[in-house]
């Protein structure tokens, strides 16, 4: 359900809490709290930009709420604007299940753009490559293998090599793996290289670029 008094949405600069016009600042805490608590994904470490919509925030109501946000749930607000006009499309909202950093060019729609399924695992040398939209491969990406595409790329296997989504800029692009363990990721131009010795979590993951412009992986629900 929407919040009436708060919203938190991903914009490219990053994270924006947007305060609509409320009673008080108690309003205004537990409006936050329960914002917070739908996320899908923890923030800790995110930085936030606070925009006030009138009535604003007085300046010892700002100051609380700029500690409340540090102290409580571990987020950096990086400035306070007061806004007289609409901020903005949001690239996602923020509680939505992997789509905090889509890319604003709506074109780019998984139900309209064009899938090859490749049915059989690609061996260690091979490469599959696909710009025209999305793989989906029945099979395992061996180590040494690379897959490409210019939309998402989902293994219905292992994911042990390379493979390298939204290779024509998208950056909503997403990579899908039964076991997801791969050499190297890349999403448009963002890299993402494995831990040494990373091993399977035992269950499906996906790989997008979050809020602070990195490759993030999660447990893989649904779109």
């Amino acid at each position: 359900m929407a919040n009436s008094i708060v919203a938190l949405r991903a914009y490219r600069d990053g994270l924006h809490l947007i305060i609509r016009p409320h009673l008080s600042i108690e309003e205004v805490e537990e409006a936050i709290q329960q914002e917070i608590s739908r996320m899908n994904q923890p923030l800790i470490g995110a930085s936030v930009q606070i925009d006030l919509k009138c009535p604003t925030l007085k300046k010892e109501e700002a100051a609380y709420l700029k500690s409340k946000l540090q102290e409580t749930y571990n987020l950096t607000v990086r400035s306070i604007e007061a806004l007289d006009e609409q901020v903005p499309p949001p690239i996602a909202a923020a509680p939505t299940t992997h789509a905090i950093a889509q890319a604003m060019d709506t074109s780019n729609n998984r139900e309209s753009e064009p899938s090859r399924i490749i049915p059989y695992t690609i061996r260690s040398g091979q490469t599959e490559n696909f710009p025209q939209g999305s793989l989906i491969i029945y099979g395992d990406v061996n180590s040494g293998a690379e897959v490409r595409a210019g939309g998402d790329i989902v293994v219905l296997g292992a994911l042990r090599g390379n493979a390298h989504a939204g290779i024509n800029g998208r950056l909503s692009a997403v990579v899908i793996a039964m076991d997801l363990v791969p050499v190297q990721l890349q999403i448009g131009n963002f890299i993402s290289r494995r831990p040494i010795n990373q091993k399977s979590r035992g269950y499906p993951e996906i790989a997008r670029i979050g809020v602070e412009d990195v490759i993030i992986v999660e447990k893989f629900v649904k779109f």
